[in-house]
């Protein structure tokens, strides 16, 4: 099927929309773009993905009604500080989503990429960086949140913003919503570095100070988190009283971790 592009006015500044039907990957159209004159700023949003990716290559499942959209950007931070990029792209989920939840329900941050609403996944975010032909630093930050639907039997339990009760709203109106704190979440990040975006996500956190069960793919341990450092890395407390840095892992709660 041929892919239609819609080229809209700009957003704010040097941010522009470029709305697809179908892609294979809105993240793979921002790389695209990229290596093919695309410039900082480009939104690409895409109605249905039918080869969405989350972390780890993992298959993102992509009904049509849920949002998918990757910002394509050209910071000027070092290259071992654009990781936070993803700290960023969680606290302006939370920031959007959060007035339109009902009061009840409770919006966090879960280390590394994941949006939850009522201890279920709510979205999802995966951060790609690579180099263009003239050498330049590029930064993909791709975004999933689940508007209208969300996979049954995932390893974490997941939901959607109509499960829980929010109406009237469309993958359209929760862009929009982000989008607007992205950009000024970025900016902040840009002009004043990660410690204030490193605070904000501590306070909307999952799972802090509780036990936790650590996977990867080489070892399983449990131990209580602390935090994040300022690289972005998981602070945990073992039992042994010593500290260590996770640097990437899947995290359940330690009562409820089953081995894969």
């Amino acid at each position: 099927m041929p892919r239609k592009r819609k080229d809209q006015p700009d957003l704010l500044n040097d941010y522009h929309l470029l709305s697809y039907d179908t892609l294979d990957s809105t993240n793979e159209e921002a790389k695209r773009l990229a290596k093919n004159g695309g410039r900082h700023g480009a939104v690409v949003w895409a109605k249905r993905q039918s080869e969405g990716r989350g972390r780890m290559g993992r298959h993102w499942v992509s009904a049509e009604g849920n949002l998918f959209v990757s910002i394509l950007l050209k910071p000027s931070k070092p290259f071992q500080e654009l990781g936070q990029l993803s700290f960023v792209a969680a606290i302006a989920a939370i920031e959007a989503l959060a007035p339109v939840l009902p009061e009840q329900g409770d919006l966090r941050c879960k280390w590394p990429n994941d949006v939850l609403l009522d201890n279920r996944k709510l979205g999802g975010i995966l951060l790609e960086s690579f180099q263009a032909g003239d050498g330049a630093q590029w930064v993909v930050v791709g975004v999933g949140i689940n508007v209208d639907s969300f996979p049954p039997r995932t390893e974490f339990p997941a939901t959607c913003l109509k499960d829980a009760g929010v109406e009237l709203i469309s993958a359209k109106i929760v862009l929009s919503r982000f989008i607007h704190h992205f950009i000024e979440r970025y900016n902040e990040w840009d002009r004043k570095g990660f410690a204030p975006i490193r605070r904000r996500w501590v306070q909307s956190a999952w799972g802090m100070n509780q036990r936790l069960c650590i996977r990867m793919p080489e070892a399983e341990f449990e131990g209580v988190a602390q935090g994040i450092d300022p690289s972005g890395s998981l602070l945990l407390r073992l039992d042994d009283g010593s500290r260590q840095q996770i640097h990437a892992a899947d995290i359940f709660p330690a009562e409820e971790a089953v081995s894969a």
